[in-house]
């Protein structure tokens, strides 16, 4: 049997080193190292900032390269402050004279002034005229139309036109004055204004208010001093003529003046268009009419 092991070679156990009790070995640790013998942390090499570009000539600013340092200079990065805009005016504003207009003087604003109050006068006056007159434009119709004389197979064309037409003037206050009337026939299919087949002048007439008038006139085609009747237009009538009846329209031009007692307005134009005058030729003859159980109203354009 072995031999039980002896007391020296037992370990030792410190007396009292129950819970809550530091031993000797826990009490005899060896002290941190001091300071001075930590070997010192390494020193790192500063590097040198790049040159700072700039206009060649002028220093460069010593503190560029400490940000955070506090001093009080010129706030330019320069000796000196930067040049002007290129873009901008290196003149000062008071080297830029400014034409300034003189004020007009009291006579010419005077003259201007009545001016004015004379045109507004004006439009006003004839505003209230017009209210109170009521110009109306004159009533045209045609009574009667025949042709007589109408030839195609000359050589020149031939014929003669009577127009009879009443005028009414629808105004209570205001006279009509027809200085002159123009009349002009044309075949219904004449297209040019200068197309026409003959031309003439009514008399001139009067014709007071609420009145009617007769006026009347014959154009003759043919005359030394009535135009040449385009050929292609001959050639139209002589086709509607084969079926016994040819179509013209009668034109005028009107100047009127309306006026009352201590009143007269300006001269006006009308245009006057009397159409669809269908004449109806007796047989192979050269003389026809239009037959109208009443007065054939015209169209009047101011």
């Amino acid at each position: 049997m072995p031999s039980p092991p002896e007391e020296g070679t037992q370990p030792k156990t410190d007396s009292g080193s129950g819970p809550g009790q530091t031993s000797e070995r826990d009490t005899n640790q060896p002290p941190p190292p001091t300071p001075q013998s930590q070997p010192p942390p390494p020193q790192t090499q500063s590097q040198p900032y790049p040159p700072v570009m700039g206009y060649p000539g002028y220093p460069q600013d010593p503190y560029q390269n400490y940000p955070n340092a506090s001093y009080q200079h010129n706030q330019y990065a320069y000796a000196q402050a930067p040049p002007a805009s290129y873009y901008g005016s290196s003149y000062p504003a008071q080297q830029n004279p400014v034409y300034q207009r003189p004020a007009p003087s009291g006579f010419f604003r005077g003259i201007l002034t009545g001016l004015i109050v004379l045109v507004v006068l004006l439009c006003i006056s004839t505003t209230i005229t017009w209210l109170v007159l009521r110009p109306q434009i004159p009533v045209f119709s045609v009574t009667s139309f025949s042709v007589s004389n109408f030839n195609l197979t000359g050589p020149v064309f031939s014929a003669q036109w009577t127009a009879n037409l009443t005028v009414e003037n629808p105004n209570t206050k205001l006279n009509g004055y027809f200085d002159r009337i123009q009349a002009f026939i044309y075949n219904q299919n004449a297209i040019e204004e200068d197309d026409f087949l003959a031309m003439a002048f009514f008399q001139p007439v009067s014709v007071a208010t609420k009145k009617l008038v007769f006026i009347g006139e014959t154009l003759t085609a043919g005359g030394k001093e009535q135009p040449k009747v385009p050929s292609w237009v001959g050639e139209e009538m002589k086709k509607e003529r084969d079926t016994g009846m040819v179509s013209f329209d009668l034109r005028m031009l009107v100047w009127v003046t309306f006026k009352t007692d201590g009143w007269s307005a300006r001269e006006r134009g009308l245009k006057v268009f009397c159409g669809k005058l269908k004449v109806a030729f007796e047989g192979g003859s050269g003389n026809g009419a239009v037959l109208l159980p009443k007065p054939l109203p015209c169209l009047v354009y101011v």
